[in-house]
């Protein structure tokens, strides 16, 4: 006897990412990989940085124009497309 269960998209999506997360994480890690990525990692960091002092600008009342808010929007995108990419590649 087959059984079926129903679930909502948005839970079969958390429910594949959450697999995918799983095998990122026990997957026996690349001890050299560590060197390779400092560049990469250096440059996350500044970007961080630089994201946080943004941030306090805005919360602290800086005006921002139109055009550079719609820059913000995008380069979110981005980082959201760069993160999956670099998250899911196999």
């Amino acid at each position: 006897m087959s059984r079926k269960i129903l679930i909502k998209e948005s839970e079969l999506v958390k429910l594949i990412e959450t697999a995918m997360d799983l095998d990122i994480y026990i997957q026996t890690p690349n001890v050299a990989s560590g060197s390779r990525n400092k560049d990469t990692e250096q440059s996350v960091e500044e970007i961080i940085d630089k994201l946080k002092e943004l941030l306090n600008m805005l919360q602290s009342g800086k005006k921002v124009s139109t055009a550079l808010k719609s820059k913000i929007y995008t380069n979110l995108d981005d980082l959201n497309k760069t993160f999956s990419s670099i998250k899911y590649q196999p």
